[in-house]
């Protein structure tokens, strides 16, 4: 197990989480590793976006007087992996919470033993089960959920005159559950779905589902994909010579490859010609942001951002913890659980890259509206940003 990040001493009145807890860190243990594959710019991300997070919390005080520690997990998002790390860190001592930042199937994998444990669990690579607090009381979701993503298209079809939708997706947890929405929301929209492709997102080549779907003629294509299959599909469309209208999810415009310019990016060349992207409006720099000002501030003084403010959910989670955790005076789970339900303490956290995590005691999926996200042009992303000033 890789060494605890430890950040600034904490000071404050100790909660009632009892004599012992009172003066011991406060643990949350993270996902992590430095050789991801596809997702390793998001998983460094993440933990810079955490350890910013904990920086900013010990700065104030601490979780209710308890100075914070990360434990890093070095499973590289491989979820069995992950599940061994957190197995013997429960036997050794349990971590008060737990923060996945990259890898829904890391989430999937780990979620039982979690639940089993009774920690709490913050989920920055969410998943339906642990958005459901009747499966799941300790668990709960910081991405937009699936429908917010899914539905955020409609206003796009309508205004540009879309009839036919292809969709395009890959073959994780997440992008599964992305697909089949996709195509349940857009039909009970009035859309006529075209074609659904998954592709393997360890293949190099997804130009038989890209042909696949273009036999079946939709007006536009909805896709799906994270890091190198982000490339790949666009680079087996422009190979076919498909002139289609792409939407890449947030997935897309999280990945580096996407904003940056050659030759380590694809921005400027013809495969991002048909693309648009859906962002957070926290993507798209705003200098009358504080909060999310301030977390970039805490987040490059540790490390790179790579990718968009999608991939920072971890310094978010890491203030939600600490805003529960001091409106129910407590540390205990259950605790902090029941007071994360009430949207007034998830608004006061300062969070960054959602004003708000308007979580109820019947969904642990933030209901966030549907104007959320925004599509935007492909451009430059410096510090998660669009317009960011250099």
């Amino acid at each position: 197990m890789a060494a605890a990040v430890l950040i600034l001493p904490a000071c404050g009145a100790p909660d009632d989480g009892g004599s012992n807890k009172a003066s011991e860190p406060f643990v949350i243990m993270i996902s992590g590793g430095a050789d991801a594959g596809p997702v390793t710019d998001q998983l460094r991300t993440a933990l810079t976006a955490a350890r910013a997070g904990v920086a900013t919390v010990n700065e104030e005080g601490g979780i209710n007087g308890r100075e914070v520690k990360l434990l890093e997990s070095p499973d590289n998002a491989n979820p069995t992996k992950a599940l061994s790390a957190l197995r013997a860190q429960i036997a050794k001592k349990k971590p008060d919470a737990y923060l996945v930042g990259a890898g829904s199937n890391v989430s999937a994998a780990i979620a039982p033993i979690l639940n089993q444990n009774k920690i709490l669990f913050v989920n920055a690579a969410n998943i339906a089960a642990t958005g459901d607090p009747k499966q799941h009381p300790l668990a709960f979701n910081l991405a937009a959920s699936t429908q917010v993503v899914v539905e955020g298209y409609l206003p796009m079809f309508e205004a540009n005159g879309y009839k036919k939708i292809g969709v395009l997706h890959g073959n994780s947890a997440y992008a599964k559950t992305f697909g089949k929405l996709a195509e349940s929301v857009f039909k009970g929209a009035g859309y006529d779905v075209a074609g659904v492709e998954e592709y393997d997102s360890t293949a190099l080549d997804m130009t038989a589902q890209i042909s696949t779907l273009r036999a079946a003629g939709p007006d536009v294509v909805v896709f799906n994909a994270y890091g190198a299959p982000a490339g790949y599909v666009l680079k087996g469309i422009t190979k076919l010579g498909w002139d289609v209208p792409l939407l890449g999810d947030t997935s897309v415009s999280s990945t580096p490859l996407i904003t940056q310019e050659p030759p380590v990016g694809l921005l400027g060349s013809p495969d991002l010609k048909h693309l648009k992207l859906e962002v957070t409006k926290s993507t798209v720099y705003d200098p009358s942001a504080e909060a999310t000002n301030k977390a970039v501030k805490a987040m490059t003084s540790i490390g790179q951002i790579k990718g968009s403010m999608n991939n920072c959910l971890g310094y978010d989670a890491i203030l939600l913890v600490a805003a529960a955790a001091k409106s129910a005076n407590s540390t205990e789970p259950e605790a902090m659980a029941k007071a994360l339900e009430d949207p007034s303490v998830t608004s006061a956290a300062g969070t960054a890259v959602y004003p708000t995590y308007p979580f109820s005691a019947d969904s642990h999926e933030p209901k966030l509206p549907l104007d959320t996200h925004s599509f935007a042009e492909p451009g430059p992303i410096v510090n998660g940003q669009l317009n960011s000033p250099k």
